[in-house]
């Protein structure tokens, strides 16, 4: 179904979609595919090159040239600003568009052929829901089976509110509300957007995503439709070696549940992460660890002297 062939009821929503993308170019390149075969293409596509150095602004500059069913825009970033810095610039940029609507996802996720149809299908059948909604979002896919961690909701605890993954039975739904999303597949409404302000670039990367979310649920409900959906790998292996990622992951969680819910919810969050790296018996990775949780009660951002991307321990040689 096109959007020059609207069956009754249907709504022709402008849609303007983000990507943000570093030094991954023959993913990005299937994955702009994916968009430009839609059933029902967006309106705007904005991808956001992270300062990669692989060939990919090369590459976008042609892809800019050439026509299609959407309107083009690049923006080449001076430095990397992960993916924090990444998003926040494109949602700016497509605040500037004519779009009712905002979707946003990374490089590697791939839309299935019909996302855009089944997200304006969602409000054309349920216009009650769609008007006082302030996202809606797709299901992910990961290897054929849903990708908990990027759609969550909020639980009341004796110590305070924690996010907990939507249970799978919520995916045989049409759809769906719920509380938190990942930056793959979240469709934002401008206008809630507007209000909520953009991604937070000074958390650089990790948990942005999350933090947005619980601000832009003020000015409206998030919904999830499960048969759009996006295909995105995710590799969420432990890694018993210490990495710069552990800082900003750990630092991010404390920061944002200390910003939302206070200091005591954020000092049981802090305890689970060190809980879970307990294991790793790492002495470096626990003192990275460590460091991330000081400073996300110190609500300290951007990115940090010494644990910038790329860090790895320093190995001593016996």
């Amino acid at each position: 179904m096109g959007k020059d062939s609207p069956e009754k009821g249907w709504v022709d929503l402008k849609i303007a979609v983000v990507i943000v993308t570093f030094n991954r170019l023959e993913t990005l390149k299937g994955t702009l595919c994916a968009y430009a075969g839609q059933t029902t293409p967006p309106d705007h596509m904005i991808v956001v090159d992270n300062h990669s150095t692989d060939g990919t602004a090369e590459y976008l500059a042609q892809w800019k040239s050439e026509k299609g069913p959407f309107e083009r825009q690049v923006c080449i970033l001076p430095e990397n600003r992960g993916g924090s810095g990444g998003f926040a610039f494109g949602m700016t940029q497509a605040l500037n568009t004519d779009c009712d609507w905002v979707f946003v996802a990374d490089d590697d996720a791939v839309p299935r052929r019909d996302v855009f149809e089944r997200l304006q299908g969602f409000c054309a059948a349920h216009p009650d829901l769609a008007a006082q909604a302030a996202a809606v979002c797709t299901a992910v896919f990961n290897r054929d089976h849903h990708s908990s961690f990027h759609r969550a909701v909020l639980k009341k605890t004796p110590v305070g509110y924690f996010e907990t993954y939507v249970p799978e039975a919520q995916y045989a739904l049409p759809y769906f509300e719920f509380d938190m999303y990942s930056f793959v597949g979240a469709m934002m409404r401008a206008e809630a957007l507007r209000k909520a302000g953009v991604a937070r670039a000074d958390f650089f990367i990790y948990n942005d995503d999350f933090e947005h979310a619980l601000r832009l649920r003020r000015y409206g409900k998030i919904y999830c439709v499960p048969p759009a959906v996006m295909d995105h790998v995710d590799n969420l292996t432990r890694c018993r070696e210490a990495s710069w990622r552990d800082y900003y992951g750990t630092r991010n969680a404390v920061m944002f549940h200390k910003i939302h819910f206070g200091s005591y919810v954020a000092f049981w969050r802090a305890a689970r992460r060190l809980v879970m790296e307990l294991p790793s018996l790492n002495p470096e990775k626990l003192r990275v660890t460590w460091q991330g949780i000081v400073d996300g009660f110190r609500l300290k951002t951007g990115l940090h002297p010494v644990y910038r991307p790329g860090w790895k321990p320093k190995r001593i040689l016996h």
